[in-house]
């Protein structure tokens, strides 16, 4: 499976799942919430659909994390993901229900298996298509063609992965370095080096400023610095070791420098 990276469709998704949980629980009314007064509903249940929205958006993070330690995102992942979720609602929701606002009476054990879980599996044919979805709208990892894009819209890159030789901070941009025609060229863009990080996590990150394509890799200059492909970049104390213990990577020498 690709990686799917967008804060911004995972942003929709968590939204999604909100509001369609908010009207089912305020609209169609399911279980004895039906016996509440509407304008009852329209103040509690909204509640409910803010926790799904927060849980969501927190275990993005996780999941970015995951994918890159395992340098895919395999489906085993995408079920912790799921489970998870899950779990962080159920128990959130249920600190809600007993809450002063709501005062629920179910017990834990009622409340998980008569309320949240007939609910969730209602839920959960949404989840799984708007996150197969979003996979189809990331450019899949094995294409060697990747667009980078800054807040400004002329801010607009199109390259080949292997052309990509790495990736700089600069105050309030980035400077991408790129082979054109074999000889490297720089784009400046107007984002982060964070967004870069999570848009391209086939990146090494060497210094707090700068991220490196590995396959571009030469030689260690010295202790400090590596040679790529026609440039250098510096490397920091904080990153030296994990990136001399990564494995499978080109960066990993016997003859690296240590000091």
């Amino acid at each position: 499976m690709p990686l799917p990276k967008s804060y911004t469709y995972h942003f929709l998704i968590a939204l999604l799942l909100a509001v369609w949980l908010i009207v089912f629980l305020v609209l169609i009314a399911p279980f004895d919430i039906a016996e509440l007064p509407i304008e009852v509903r329209f103040e509690i249940m909204p509640m409910y659909g803010l926790i799904s929205f927060l849980v969501y958006m927190l275990l993005i993070p996780v999941q970015h994390w995951g994918a890159k330690k395992m340098s895919k995102y395999p489906i085993v992942l995408e079920t912790l993901f799921i489970t998870l979720y899950n779990i962080l609602v159920l128990l959130g929701s249920y600190v809600y229900y007993k809450s002063g606002i709501v005062n629920g009476d179910y017990s834990f054990i009622k409340f998980t298996l008569e309320v949240y879980y007939p609910i969730f599996f209602i839920l959960l044919p949404v989840i799984i298509f708007g996150r197969w979805f979003i996979n189809r709208k990331e450019v899949p990892q094995d294409s060697d063609e990747i667009i980078l894009t800054g807040t400004n819209k002329l801010d607009i890159l199109q390259l080949k992965r292997s052309d990509l030789v790495c990736v700089s901070s600069a105050d309030n941009y980035v400077s991408v370095s790129h082979l054109v025609d074999d000889v490297v060229r720089t784009k400046l863009l107007r984002t982060t080096l964070k967004k870069m990080e999570l848009q391209l996590p086939e990146l090494v990150k060497v210094h707090r400023s700068h991220l490196i394509n590995p396959i571009h890799f030469k030689e260690w200059k010295d202790a400090n610095t590596l040679l790529l492909t026609q440039t250098e970049v510096p490397v920091s104390k904080n990153y030296k070791k994990a990136v001399l213990a990564m494995n499978h990577s080109s960066l990993k020498t016997n003859d690296s420098p240590l000091s």
